[in-house]
């Protein structure tokens, strides 16, 4: 069983890390809800098949509901999508959680992404037209999502449904392109045996009945 890394909030506040094994990142985030705890970032350990398997999906990319553009990894807008849910959920400012997400973003990319975000926040825009200025990386499904979430006011809800959506979905990935390897293997085998008569076992024969 696959072996999670996680950061999240404690019910008082205090951030806590530690690991946990679970069958897949949807499960991972069940069970740290079970824990009381909300979810900051969650990686996965790369060991074993699965692990595998989800690298494989990260690296041959995917389609997704919330596909992302190629600046910022579809993991970094999960991980965006959730923090952001868990502090609005603990009571943050959206502006001081946008603060805190793009100082955390793991990559520069997505730290100017989500500055550029908080900026245009700040200047008095919503969330859902700040993320709709960036089409590349919010789709216009996510920022549907948000833009209900923010009138009927349960922002924090509406995202971490979202990142729920982006975990299933990877699962959903990784479990296919799992499945597709094997005979993706065996197609791979069959031509280079199929080049191989072609090339130099039939010559042969019809040197041979050639000389007949």
């Amino acid at each position: 069983m696959p072996l999670f890394q996680y950061r999240a909030l404690q019910a008082d506040g205090v951030m806590t890390e530690g690991q946990l094994e679970a069958a897949g990142r949807h499960e991972a985030f069940q069970r740290m809800a079970g824990l009381g705890l909300r979810p900051i970032q969650l990686s996965e350990q790369a060991s074993g098949p699965e692990g595998k398997g989800a690298s494989l999906a990260d690296a041959l990319g995917s389609w997704s509901l919330f596909k992302t553009g190629e600046r910022i990894p579809a993991r970094a807008l999960e991980n965006f999508t959730r923090l952001l849910s868990s502090l609005l959920a603990a009571g943050v400012p959206l502006s001081r959680a946008l603060t805190i997400l793009y100082r955390e973003a793991s990559t520069p990319a997505a730290t100017a992404k989500w500055k550029e975000i908080h900026g245009l926040v700040i200047d008095g825009m919503s969330l859902a037209d700040a993320m709709a200025k960036s089409p590349e990386t919010f789709p216009r499904v996510y920022v549907a999502m948000v833009q209900a979430g923010e009138t009927g006011g349960f922002l924090d809800l509406v995202l971490a449904q979202i990142a729920d959506f982006q975990a299933r979905e990877k699962e959903l990935r990784s479990k296919v392109l799992t499945a597709m390897l094997y005979p993706a293997i065996l197609l791979v085998l069959a031509l280079g045996v199929l080049v191989f008569l072609l090339t130099f076992f039939i010559p042969r024969f019809q040197l041979v009945f050639a000389g007949f």
